[in-house]
């Protein structure tokens, strides 16, 4: 498909774990047939820049505090009453694989430590409890998931524990009431660093690129912004009619050969609309030796009638040249084309999913081991040269807000 500039984030990924997303952009849509800190107890994984929560001595109240142990139930303090509500802090550091601290009460408050994010008040003397029980895959380096009381906003490097979403940072974020506009375009409960309504609106930090990519014909207002967590989002308004308008996505180029590859994986956690055309979507480039580069994008949540490239379609849509297909995490139908300008293969999980992790380098091997269509066909040599996270987005109702509250790589 036609697209804009070409957009590459530099930087070769080796044992690192990022924050970023997608670019071009593959899809099509033919003509259709018709956290705050956790409640009691902060349940499975850590409260990103928090302290721990106990599991009977009172919840520990919204104090996210810099520097915050992690972990799940931390433990019962005796005669314990709430703590004060904390100021949001920094980060909390990482549990190791969710194990939770021995804590007991602090001056009669919830067990567990709490940093620098608003000490419990004097209560009753209570004893230290037992140590308490691990929280289940806790958060690794840049914030934890979310307790059962509230919902952590995407920071950098989070991995998701099984508590939530990846990376600490404000409570709940607002979909509604945007507008397609600066600063209109930012959710309630972010707080955007950065900005932008430009057609081509780009921002570098560190390896990490953002794009606001509106490239199709026919669009409307769209803009995109950034947090310094490493969230980001866009609102968009792109009316009825024509093919896709934009691909907004955050982007890192890799460049390694696939074969020197021992590890690619990546997790993601968003928020999408529930009206309009999209989808939201991975994009992968490999190359050869030639100039020409080959898309394969892994579709993870679509609606309104999206369809991928596929080399024919029937009354029901794009025709899958394989079904169910179990790999990289997730089952898929597996779809091969071409754009006009690359060969596409599509892998369109089979239900939509906000959040996961998806085994990119399986996704690789597999097609490298199964493709025998005349599209899409590449070998080993060949080279991860970009990998891309964003929306499709074909058509708006009214102005629609899309959030990437978390995106990780972890390669080797």
């Amino acid at each position: 498909m036609t697209t804009g500039p070409a957009r590459r984030a530099g930087g070769q990924l080796l044992a690192l774990v990022l924050v970023l997303g997608c670019s071009d952009g593959g899809g099509t849509v033919p003509n259709a047939p018709d956290a705050p800190r956790g409640g009691v107890g902060g349940a499975s994984g850590a409260v990103a820049g928090g302290g721990n929560a106990s599991s009977t001595g009172g919840a520990s109240v919204s104090g996210a505090g810099s520097g915050g142990q992690s972990g799940g139930r931390a433990g019962a303090a005796s005669n314990g009453r709430a703590g004060n509500e904390g100021a949001a802090g920094g980060a909390g550091m990482p549990g190791s694989a969710g194990t939770a601290m021995n804590g007991g009460a602090t001056a009669g408050g919830a067990g567990g430590v709490l940093a620098s994010g608003g000490a419990p008040p004097a209560g009753g003397a209570g004893r230290p409890a037992m140590a308490g029980t691990a929280g289940a895959s806790g958060a690794s380096s840049g914030g934890g998931g979310p307790g059962s009381g509230g919902r952590g906003l995407g920071g950098a490097a989070g991995m998701p524990g099984s508590g939530g979403a990846a990376a600490g940072g404000p409570g709940s974020i607002d979909i509604d009431n945007v507008t397609a506009s600066c600063p209109g375009a930012v959710p309630a409960g972010v707080t955007a660093s950065w900005c932008s309504c430009e057609q081509w609106g780009e921002k570098t930090s560190g390896s990490y690129t953002y794009y606001n990519d509106i490239w199709g014909s026919g669009a409307g207002q769209q803009c995109i912004w950034l947090a310094d967590s490493g969230a980001w989002g866009v609102a968009s308004s792109h009316p009825s009619g024509g093919g896709i308008k934009a691909y907004p996505n955050v982007s890192v180029s890799p460049k390694q050969v696939i074969s020197s590859i021992k590890s690619y994986s990546s997790s993601f956690d968003m928020l999408v609309p529930s009206a309009g055309t999209y989808d939201s979507a991975y994009d992968l480039w490999v190359k050869g030796t030639t100039s020409a580069r080959i898309e394969i994008m892994l579709w993870m949540s679509y609606r309104g009638g999206a369809q991928p490239i596929a080399k024919s379609y029937d009354a029901s849509g794009a025709v899958a040249d394989a079904t169910n297909v179990t790999v990289g995490g997730h089952t898929w139908n597996v779809f091969y084309g071409s754009n006009g300008s690359n060969d596409v293969a599509s892998f369109v999980r089979t239900s939509n999913t906000t959040t996961g992790t998806v085994d990119i380098k399986a996704i690789l091997t597999w097609l490298i081991a199964n493709n025998h269509s005349s599209y899409g066909v590449f070998t080993a040599s060949y080279t991860l040269d970009q990998v891309q996270f964003g929306h499709e987005i074909t058509t708006d109702s009214g102005a629609q807000a899309y959030v990437l509250r978390s995106f990780s790589v972890i390669a080797e």
